[in-house]
């Protein structure tokens, strides 16, 4: 692991599926909070056409493992359905509060290290939202949404299941505003709590069914 200290940083996950907003909800709290960045991940997998700008830092394998070698890389996570790369590096994390896009299998991983605190939120919204902005970011359909519904499946799943210091936020469709200062408050407090919304198994009660048509 690299030499970083991460003992006053707070790291902040925010697990969901595939479209359900969660780049434009940490930029709106980015753009809202100055004790607030994204962590830049990088993967090994190649660009897509709807890749937000800025959001990963693209490596071949070859150069993840010469990372590794020197000491850089923080964390590193194969991703089991694709067989890629993600993870960050020590310059990954640059203020008091990180946020992440996490990969549910690798929130334990995150756990482990030794920042001052983290947080786990799970991100959910309405299923006819959900499945209009994942139409809209996939529309060509085929093996790619399919591998998207797989991966919202796996990780709305873990999410249900969690029991500690997990958290939960409804993505109101028209209400970034009001979500973005919702997820601040939990990531400021220490002493928050939130139950499960209905939303959290109807969206997966939808993700599974729509992966039965692929």
């Amino acid at each position: 692991m690299a030499n970083l200290d991460l003992s006053a940083k707070v790291l902040v996950m925010i697990v969901g599926p595939s479209a359900i907003g969660k780049s434009t909800l940490m930029n709106e709290i980015v753009r809202r909070d100055e004790r607030f960045s994204r962590v830049r991940s990088f993967t090994t997998r190649p660009p897509r056409n709807n890749d937000e700008p800025g959001h990963y830092l693209y490596m071949t394998n070859d150069e993840r493992l010469a990372q590794q070698v020197s000491g850089d890389i923080v964390t590193d996570v194969l991703f089991p359905t694709t067989g890629y790369h993600y993870g960050t590096v020590a310059k990954s994390y640059g203020s008091g509060y990180n946020l992440l896009d996490t990969l549910a299998h690798s929130v334990d991983e995150y756990e482990q290290l030794p920042f001052k605190r983290t947080v786990t939120i799970s991100l959910t919204t309405n299923p006819d939202t959900w499945q209009n902005w994942l139409t809209m970011r996939f529309p060509s359909g085929g093996s790619d949404m399919k591998l998207r519904l797989e991966e919202a499946v796996a990780s709305i799943e873990w999410s249900v299941a969690q029991t500690d210091n997990h958290y939960w936020i409804v993505n109101e469709p028209g209400d970034v505003v009001g979500t973005a200062e919702r997820l601040i408050t939990l990531a400021t407090a220490e002493d928050a709590s939130t139950s499960q919304p209905p939303q959290a198994k109807l969206i997966l009660e939808r993700a599974k069914l729509l992966l039965s048509y692929e």
